[in-house]
């Protein structure tokens, strides 16, 4: 009877680990939608309706929430991760084409890209609480990891608006390279990684300074950057090369490409660091890669013209090994048989006694 006991029990601790994992959540523009994508396996668990043409995305600290933007309706869709459902709309800016959310939860950053603003929404009340004025042309935010500061890409205006999150005061504007899009801190908040589309190479920005320290060169209109939980690497998504760039934030190179799909847009790495999820927009496909050799593990299909910009994985360990392999899935079958060949023999043994 231990030995049922235990093997039940070990089977249950088994599904709970995976059950725990993380989700990736994918903004589809052209299906109005979202594609609930698992991990590591990348089987598609769920689809989640939304605004028109769903572009930007910023997952909550706590991973309970995401808030997806919504370009056509000038609106943020909020949505549980319990259920997997909007359960509230906000309308904002003109064209809101990505969002940031503050480390401790408290504070959207929304672009307004055809107002030249920034919404800033309490997340307490979902509501507008400030409208910041930036540059021309907003695509992309981005907070520091300390939450001191958001930086906004505006992409006509070839520069980054530095805003204080303490008062929502513009504090700097930062010259940077042509049609900066993209923009990510580094973990420790030190450096801001910028992503020029127009010049295929990314600005460094010192946050203490707010001065551009280095640039570099990566592949064929970047769109999206993201850091290694370590601060060791970063990885840039190339929209005409169809690849990944991979760069040593040490040596500021590109040390590793990546191929994936067509048009890759938006990408975001697991808490752990070990899987990148990938966006590919012109393929309707996500490449899912694994960052300790840097193999393309799926490529799983989703929706129309999917861009998931922003960070859309919900926290958690993601451990490819924490799935069964063949051998596991037999040592598994092999101790449920001598569990239930227990069971029997103790129930036949009651049986002859009685």
């Amino acid at each position: 009877m231990k030995l049922l006991i235990t093997s039940f029990a070990l089977l249950i601790l088994w599904t709970v680990s995976v059950l725990a994992q993380p989700a990736a959540y994918i903004t589809n523009g052209d299906s109005d939608n979202v594609t609930v994508l698992s991990c590591p396996s990348g089987d598609v668990l769920d689809t989640i309706p939304v605004g028109d043409n769903p572009f930007g995305s910023a997952m909550a600290p706590s991973g309970d929430l995401l808030y997806v933007t919504n370009v056509f309706d000038d609106t943020v869709s909020v949505i549980e991760m319990a259920t997997n459902s909007v359960v509230d709309t906000i309308t904002v800016g003109a064209f809101p084409n990505s969002a940031a959310i503050t480390p401790d939860g408290s504070f959207l950053y929304v672009v307004a890209t055809f107002d030249n603003t920034v919404t800033v929404v309490d997340t307490a009340t979902n509501t507008v609480v400030n409208t910041v004025p930036v540059g021309n042309f907003p695509g992309g935010v981005g907070v520091t990891t300390d939450g001191s500061t958001v930086y906004v890409t505006n992409s006509l205006g070839d520069n980054v608006t530095a805003i204080r999150t303490s008062d929502n005061t513009v504090i700097a504007t930062i010259n940077v390279g042509d049609a900066p899009l993209g923009a990510v801190s580094s973990p420790d908040s030190s450096v801001v990684y910028i992503v020029n589309q127009g010049d295929d190479n990314i600005s460094v920005i010192d946050t203490s300074t707010n001065t551009v320290i280095g640039t570099i060169d990566v592949g064929d209109v970047p769109q999206m950057v993201v850091f290694h939980p370590d601060g060791s690497s970063a990885y840039v998504t190339n929209f005409f090369d169809n690849n990944v760039s991979e760069i040593s934030t040490a040596s500021r190179t590109v040390v590793d490409t990546i191929p994936v799909g067509m048009g890759p847009s938006g990408i975001d790495v697991t808490s752990d660091g070990i899987l990148l999820y990938v966006a590919n927009s012109d393929s309707n496909t996500v490449t899912i890669i694994r960052t300790t050799d840097k193999r393309v593990i799926r490529t799983v299909g989703v929706g129309d013209s999917p861009f998931a910009f922003g960070t859309f994985i919900t926290p958690g360990s993601c451990f490819v090994s924490s799935v069964p392999t063949v051998s596991e899935w037999g040592m598994i079958a092999l101790v449920a048989f001598f569990a239930i060949a227990g069971f029997i023999a103790i129930r036949r043994k009651k049986v002859l006694q009685s």
